[in-house]
């Protein structure tokens, strides 16, 4: 979105320089409003597999992000 207003508009719209902030607000939202509509008692009603299986996904994005940031040279 950001490359077409650039193409399009130049440099010259001040919203371009908001729009990183704007994107990370609204990630923001999206994982709050997914965290909201979780329902606790029938996750854990569903058994320990699913859980076990988001924990070991989560430290493998973590890892695999923490890698990526290493090898960038941006971590």
């Amino acid at each position: 979105m950001a490359a077409i207003f650039n193409t399009l508009a130049g440099e010259s719209l001040p919203v371009l320089a908001q729009l990183p902030s704007i994107g990370k607000f609204m990630i923001a939202m999206a994982m709050a409003a997914i965290g909201l509509n979780t329902n606790l008692v029938s996750l854990v009603k569903s058994g320990g597999k699913p859980i076990l299986l988001g924990l070991v996904c989560w430290i493998f994005i973590a890892l695999v992000s923490i890698g990526m940031q290493h090898v960038l040279g941006i971590w």
